[in-house]
């Protein structure tokens, strides 16, 4: 088991992401909490802990301070940022330090919580591998220089998960890949490319994916009209919204709903 800490000043916010997310079911096991970075690193002094989960705003010792000392004492333990604000400044300095990437809020929502743990779980395997591989074999001097950074610098990686917040924030509305880009002060191509290399998928897929989840929450949980739900879903034409529901699914939405009834 992967065993994780989780450190947020919001009492009913840590015990609540403690609480709701399927840790063991990504092998995952929470085995401490902190309220600040300070009472973190006593935590850590004693204690075992693979994958520490930081907000970066908090009281006595921020989660900023606490990266900075985690990389310096402890350069095994793998680093993600929990997120309630919009502060990509903060977050881009987390990126540097370290940290494989960031939760924000938006993300916290049921259909999302496997493909969070799952992505997370995924990076360290990733960083897993390049650190035994930089073990193993020597690299040149230029890639010396160069998540530790990955392929893609600190900026990058941070651009594009900003722009993961906008469509799980404005999927209801229309999204457009050089709208998103131009967001994120990227170029349409590169942005293209960064967003499938670091996201997994293509812009337009992940877009598409995001909304039909949404539409999946809702054929199962209202009564409201296949119409009514496509435009909830952010597609006003209820025929194309069916027919990309099928794609991602291999059943239209009526089918969906009966056979989750």
């Amino acid at each position: 088991m992967i065993k994780v800490m989780v450190v947020d000043d919001d009492h009913l916010v840590r015990k609540g992401f403690i609480t709701m997310m399927p840790w063991r079911e990504h092998q995952l096991e929470v085995v401490g909490e902190a309220g600040n970075g300070k009472k973190a690193l006593e935590f850590l002094a004693d204690n075992q802990v693979d994958l520490l989960i930081t907000d970066l705003a908090m009281p006595v010792m921020s989660g900023i301070d606490l990266m900075r000392a985690v990389k310096e004492k402890y350069k095994d333990i793998s680093m993600v940022v929990l997120t309630f604000h919009q502060d990509f400044e903060l977050i881009q300095e987390a990126l540097r330090l370290g940290a494989l990437d960031y939760i924000t809020k938006v993300e916290l929502e049921h259909e999302h919580m496997d493909e969070v743990l799952r992505r997370i779980v995924n990076k360290m395997e990733e960083q897993h591998m390049r650190t035994r591989d930089k073990q193993v074999q020597p690299l040149p001097v230029t890639a010396l220089a160069h998540e530790d950074e990955g392929p893609y610098s600190p900026e990058v990686n941070a651009s594009v998960w900003k722009a993961v917040d906008i469509i799980h924030s404005e999927f209801q509305h229309d999204l457009l890949l050089p709208d998103i880009a131009k967001r994120v002060n990227m170029s349409r191509s590169y942005f293209s490319r960064c967003f499938r290399d670091i996201a997994g998928k293509t812009c337009n897929d992940f877009i598409r994916e995001v909304r039909v989840n949404h539409a999946k929450a809702l054929l199962t949980q209202t009564n409201k009209s296949i119409g009514w739900i496509a435009t909830q879903a952010g597609y006003p034409n209820e025929k194309y919204f069916s027919k990309v529901f099928r794609e991602l699914t291999g059943m239209l939405p009526g089918e969906f709903r009966k056979s989750h009834s």
